[in-house]
């Protein structure tokens, strides 16, 4: 005959709605449906223990599932068993009896998310999310020895706690030395758990799990996500993705890289004249430029500056032929006015007579008569 159990072990990770979709799981997370069907599946427990290894998720569905673990009338156990973030904090305070593994992080900040539309639909949201800071500290305010105040203060900072600085604040009740791993057993009203009562899961492979669901759920919510790659093209166009890598860095020998999602291979010459050499999508050469190319480079840039000396040559032997018919031209405009000049002095010269000789004589054509005193 069946016995029933002494303790329903529930398990926590990325917290989310979904629509209450039944592959959550599957993806590493819980929503409040499949929270009731662990416990469901348990239903003959005496108490319910309630494992947390969570970045946190949606505020709602956080609050959801501690009112459901508060209705079940049985003594509640929540062990923080890695970290506990976000909403999952409210989740670890539906806990008559709060533990907390010493290497473990407790972390508490202000509800965030994202609006569109026009002004009011953003003003809407914006006091929306305030009222989830006053609902989510008003909580925290009752749970622990802390007021409202220095919680939202806390909450602004995104305060981070060790399990001895949780244990001063309230909230939780004591610092767990062990950790206990077991797995869903079988029970009659859950025969779809047969994989998992086949066997119970050692401490280092639960441990591995939490890790999985944990790098899940920071992808899934941003906190595992990566600056932008660094995209580089080749010298025809290619784009490689060097998927480790972040914008400003300098692609090394070693880096991972895809072209199209595939990992890269073969050589790419690159716009700077270097090849990059990728062996299944790892690149493991940076051939420099060829010398011969180098030279011809070179050759090219020579027969450039010759080709502008030759043009600034002509253009400097023009300079000197215009220059040399100017002056030309003023050779030939200043004999013509020297002979101009003597042309002239010689027209003023027949037209001036005088000889001190005779007693008049004529300028300017006009006669003079010298008279005497009488």
């Amino acid at each position: 005959m069946f016995e029933p159990m002494e303790e329903a072990h529930i398990y926590i990770y990325g917290v989310i709605d979904w629509m209450q979709d039944d592959y959550a799981s599957e993806w590493g997370l819980v929503n409040l449906k499949s929270v009731k069907k662990q416990v469901e599946a348990q239903a003959d427990a005496k108490s319910i223990t309630v494992h947390i290894h969570s970045p946190g998720g949606v505020v709602t569905e956080g609050f959801a599932i501690h009112d459901f673990l508060r209705s079940q009338g049985k003594p509640v156990t929540t062990i923080i068993e890695g970290e506990c973030a976000s909403i999952a904090t409210v989740i670890a305070l539906a806990g008559d009896t709060r533990k907390m593994t010493s290497n473990s992080e407790f972390m508490i900040h202000m509800p965030w998310g994202m609006a569109s539309g026009e002004s009011e639909d953003i003003q809407k949201y914006a006091d929306e999310l305030k009222r989830n800071e006053d609902k989510i500290a008003d909580f925290y305010a009752q749970k622990t020895k802390l007021d409202k105040t220095s919680i939202l203060d806390m909450m602004k900072k995104e305060t981070f706690m060790s399990a001895e600085e949780a244990l001063q604040h309230g909230f939780i009740t004591e610092i767990a030395t062990v950790m206990k791993a077991v797995a869903l057993l079988k029970t009659k009203t859950n025969p779809n758990s047969k994989k998992m009562a086949e066997k119970a899961i050692t401490k280092e492979e639960a441990q591995g799990m939490f890790a999985k669901f944990e790098e899940k759920m920071k992808n899934l919510f941003g906190g595992g996500k990566k600056p932008e790659a660094k995209l580089v093209q080749d010298a025809n166009g290619t784009e490689i993705d060097f998927t480790e890598l972040e914008e400003d860095d300098t692609p090394s020998i070693g880096d991972k890289a895809t072209i199209d999602g595939a990992a890269a291979e073969g050589e790419h010459v690159m716009p700077s004249g270097e090849t990059y050499v990728f062996t299944a999508g790892e690149l493991t050469e940076i051939k420099p430029k060829e010398e011969e190319e180098e030279e011809n480079e070179e050759v090219e840039n020579l027969k450039t500056e010759v080709e502008n000396l030759k043009k600034d040559l002509k253009a400097a032997k023009a300079e000197k032929k215009k220059a040399e018919d100017k002056l030309q031209d003023n050779e030939t405009a200043i004999k013509n006015l020297q002979k101009e000049f003597k042309n002239l002095k010689k027209d003023i010269g027949s037209s001036f007579n005088h000889d001190p000789k005779k007693k008049n004589f004529k300028e300017g054509g006009n006669s003079r008569r010298v008279l005497k005193d009488s």
